[in-house]
């Protein structure tokens, strides 16, 4: 059990890595935007935030590679991801994952809305392939109409 703790803890030291140089990345950007000393920009929290998560997670990460070190983590890893990778349940559940990253960063409202709805009632197997498109059809229009004709609202 210690040892899938200490996978747990590496997996989750490098997720945490990776948010904090986001953090610090954005951190940065606000700070050059503001034109502010730093101690007077709205960027010294997240900076502060960002470099508090990088530490810590440098921390999580060595305490991880005890008892074993990187190797031993590599194969529990490699050894976890085909368990993951065999799971149905678990499989679906990141490509909810995958789809709701898409939804919120890269792709425009009203495909992101209407892929997002078409994927994962796809994968859930929430019906036939018909009733899907048109329920994802009819629900990405009532949103959009509903949202910035009713309500005026932008979307982004």
């Amino acid at each position: 059990m210690e040892n899938n703790n200490k996978m747990k803890d590496f997996i989750s030291s490098a997720v945490i890595f990776s948010l904090s140089l986001y953090v610090l990345f954005e951190g940065y950007n606000i700070y050059t935007k503001s034109g502010k000393l730093l101690y007077l920009s709205p960027a010294l929290i997240p900076l502060m935030l960002g470099t508090i998560l990088l530490v810590l997670s440098i921390v999580l990460f060595t305490g991880s590679l005890k008892e074993g070190g990187l190797q031993a983590r590599a194969a529990e890893l490699k050894a976890w991801s085909g368990e993951v990778k065999a799971d149905r349940g678990t499989m679906r559940m990141l490509v909810g994952v995958v789809l709701m990253g898409l939804y919120t960063f890269v792709l425009s409202f009203w495909l992101a809305t209407f892929l997002f709805m078409l994927l994962l009632m796809y994968f859930l197997e929430a019906g036939s392939i018909v009733k899907i498109v048109v329920i994802s059809v009819l629900v990405t229009g009532l949103v959009i109409f509903l949202f910035q004709v009713c309500f005026r609202v932008p979307l982004p």
